[in-house]
């Protein structure tokens, strides 16, 4: 491990592919031989809310398909009383993006069961025993498959419009033959020509309000879609299993339960929102008034006291 040190913008220590394209703030840990980009609140206000005893309480962002860790940006400053960090998952942001050729189930960092594998490795990296896990739509799945793989150090949950059912990419019939050689070498290339240019409507397209959003919205999404390998490491998200289906695991959670949901949210209504918060037991709902899916970006300021009041009653 590289000890998660900083790495400043257009610094390129050992050639990894996001490092080049690293912010002021960004921290990277290699984990499981992944190159993997984080940023945390340990230089602002966030401090440990409390100790576990071979470490320290600490919260875990997970984001949205297509998004990444700087889109916590607005919520991860806001934050105080507990140490957060927000990673890029694999195929996303400025993690690294490595073959994923021959490699099945936890060996795939591209499969959620090898996604949630990488964010243990690192909250071990960070020295986080007791974990709250927070994730928004894909990564209210990632969230998931987290708890159901080490349950006893979770603290906590909270599902953002967590997507529980289905994903996005090619139809489960299809994805054997897009794996093929002949799949990977010109998959890559329709992702590129479908991303297509980063533009306030496309960020915003299932927020309530897209007048809130300003460069720094777009800013994330552009960084992304700069690095190298960004169109490999969305096929490989594509293709790499069928779509999930979570809603066995709901009522076996056993710890304090928090549902988020944007009351104009277009892509995971907010009746799915209480029905996996019905699910749950003792789950909590909050309803975000003239809100759309990612609340992170569209009303932090909102989801951020949200967030601070839940953590105070469930880490008390």
């Amino acid at each position: 491990m590289d000890g998660g040190r900083r790495t400043t913008a257009g610094r390129r220590p050992d050639g990894r592919d996001g490092r080049p394209l690293a912010y002021p703030d960004s921290r990277f840990a290699t984990v499981d031989g992944v190159d993997v980009h984080y940023l945390d609140n340990a230089d602002g206000a966030g401090a440990t809310h409390g100790t576990e005893p071979s470490g320290r309480v600490g919260a875990l962002l997970s984001h949205h398909f297509y998004g990444s860790a700087a889109t916590w940006r607005p919520v991860l400053r806001r934050l105080d009383g507990v140490y957060a960090a927000a990673l890029d998952r694999p195929g996303f942001g400025l993690t690294q993006r490595p073959p994923a050729t021959h490699r099945d189930g936890d060996a795939n960092p591209y499969t959620r069961a090898g996604s949630a594998r990488l964010g243990w490795r690192l909250l071990d990296h960070l020295s986080v025993t007791g974990a709250v896990l927070v994730g928004s739509s894909a990564g209210g799945t990632h969230a998931l498959e987290m708890y159901a793989r080490r349950p006893d150090d979770v603290r906590a949950i909270v599902l953002i419009g967590a997507a529980i059912t289905g994903d996005v990419g090619a139809p489960p019939p299809l994805r054997p033959a897009l794996r093929t050689r002949a799949g990977r070498a010109i998959g890559p290339q329709v992702i590129r020509r479908l991303a297509g240019e980063v533009t306030v409507d496309r960020v915003t397209r299932s927020w309530a309000d897209t007048s809130r959003a300003g460069p720094g919205n777009l800013e994330p999404y552009r960084r992304m879609l700069t690095a190298e390998g960004w169109e490999r490491g969305l096929w490989e998200v594509f293709t790499a299993e069928p779509p999930p289906d979570l809603r066995w695991l709901l009522p076996r959670i056993e710890v304090p339960t928090l549902v988020v949901t944007g009351d104009r949210d277009p892509v995971v209504r907010p009746t799915a929102s209480r029905r996996t918060a019905a699910a749950i037991p003792g789950a909590r709902l909050e309803v975000i008034d003239d809100c759309g899916h990612t609340p992170q970006e569209e009303r932090p300021d909102r989801l951020a006291g949200i967030l601070r009041e839940f953590f105070a009653d469930a880490l008390a």
